[in-house]
């Protein structure tokens, strides 16, 4: 049986509804702008501030200079010591951080074996005990 153009007639070959169409692609054009200007906000407020705080106010030398010396302690062995609140100066040790995590990692790898105690028992008393 060969097919002729009128039993084709019954498929659709007009163009979905054009306002639901319509509808869709405008609110995705109004949510793509939203976005895009949000970012924009978003990038030049972040610019502002790190201009801020690098040209308008660039960190003072003395905390530059603190904070490299606390990162240079992190590096090497060093005695100090801590006042204890009845004054007297207890001695500590500062250890590199390497140093430090590879110590927590071995410790970790062999944990302490754990012993249990298991309380005995006072025998009882038969009732021949005589005073």
């Amino acid at each position: 049986m060969s097919q002729d153009a009128n039993s084709i007639s019954a498929v659709p070959t007009d163009d979905p509804e054009s306002g639901s169409t319509w509808v869709v692609t405008l609110s995705a054009i109004i949510i793509l702008s939203a976005l895009v200007i949000a970012t924009c906000v978003f990038y030049f407020k972040f610019e502002d501030k790190e201009i801020d705080v690098k040209v308008i106010n660039p960190p003072d030398i003395w905390k530059t200079q603190l904070k490299n010396e606390q990162l240079a302690q992190l590096d090497v062995y060093q005695k100090y010591s801590v006042t204890a609140p009845d004054g007297s100066a207890e001695p500590r040790i500062r250890i590199p951080v390497t140093k430090a995590m590879e110590f927590v990692i071995a410790e970790a790898k062999n944990p302490p074996k754990i012993v249990v105690v298991t309380p005995v028992l006072a025998p009882a008393s038969t009732g021949t005990d005589k005073k």
